[in-house]
């Protein structure tokens, strides 16, 4: 039997999700998710970008469960036990989608990993920086983070691409999950471990999803963690020049792939090698003064992460 909404024909015996990956931002989803797709018993849309982000964008949770399935959950093989997306932003939002999620999924299963928020917020800076939205540096961004994030219209108020600290506090954001959820349908990754003991920590994840494979060998995907931009505002400006091919663009040079493919003109080729040249493969050092600032704004969200969740936070510094 099938019906249809928003123009989309829904066949009700559609899989469903039952797993997240639901953040956070720069915390090593992408690693996640890339490893975790090879698993011939778990499905994730082998779309990785964009992520779905269903239950954040209200103009994307606007067209309906039947989109979301549809878009995202079309295709699942026979044999994946675990059925899932990743949408860093989830976590981020807090309580207001683990409400949304939870009135369509009660028993969902999250997978949250969360990185050393002061790293973090570095590290979410600087894929902002590479993605062409942010021409100010660090602690300029820091500094009229507060005005900049009440003056967003539009879209861009939800989305919120330069809120960096606030996509930080973990224990803020988990107390809203909490609400909605049973503390066993929450499985926090700490990004430090997932990068340095993979294994040990995929087999709690693979447990935690109740699979049967749990020694799956994978290939380990390549780390884009230290690309750097070398000028802001050239950034900003290539991708006003490039448009809907910047991200493609991006994603290629990430990759380490040629973007030669992407020139429709001498011009075009030109703004191209002022794009390579704008970026560099040395990870650059946060300012003291801006490691400073977060430490202390920081402080007390750790120490409840840490005695809420008995999370090991001894090296968040």
């Amino acid at each position: 039997m099938a019906t249809r909404h928003h123009g989309i024909i829904f066949v009700n015996y559609m899989k469903k999700p039952n797993f997240i990956i639901g953040g956070t931002a720069a915390g090593g989803t992408s690693f996640l998710a890339a490893v975790m797709v090879q698993h011939p018993q778990i499905y994730l849309p082998i779309e990785m970008r964009p992520e779905p982000h269903y239950f954040y964008k209200s103009w994307e949770y606007e067209k309906g469960h039947a989109y979301y399935l549809s878009r995202w959950f079309s295709n699942v093989p026979n044999e994946a036990i675990a059925i899932g997306e990743r949408s860093s932003s989830y976590l981020f939002g807090g309580e207001e989608i683990a409400k949304r999620i939870a009135f369509d999924y009660p028993d969902m299963k999250f997978l949250f990993t969360l990185r050393n928020p002061i790293e973090r917020t570095w590290a979410n800076y600087r894929y902002t920086v590479l993605q062409g939205l942010e021409p100010l540096s660090f602690e300029d961004a820091l500094m009229n983070e507060e005005k900049r994030i009440s003056d967003q219209k539009g879209v861009w108020s939800e989305i919120q691409p330069h809120n960096y600290t606030g996509r930080g506090f973990y224990a803020k954001q988990i107390s809203g999950f909490l609400k909605y959820f049973p503390i066993s349908n929450l499985l926090f990754i700490k990004s430090e471990l997932l990068s340095k003991e993979t294994n040990i920590e995929l087999k709690k994840i693979y447990e935690f999803l109740n699979l049967t494979l749990t020694d799956f060998e994978y290939e380990r995907p390549s780390d884009h963690t230290s690309v750097n931009v070398i000028d802001p505002e050239l950034q900003m400006d290539l991708r006003h020049y490039f448009e809907e091919r910047f991200d493609k663009i991006i994603e290629a040079l990430r990759k380490g792939e040629s973007v030669d493919r992407f020139a429709r003109s001498n011009v075009d080729s030109r703004r191209i090698n002022e794009l390579v040249t704008n970026i560099v493969g040395e990870k650059q050092t946060m300012p003291a003064k801006c490691r400073s600032y977060l430490t202390s704004l920081f402080a007390s969200d750790i120490e409840k992460l840490r005695e809420y969740l008995n999370f090991d936070v001894s090296d968040w510094q």
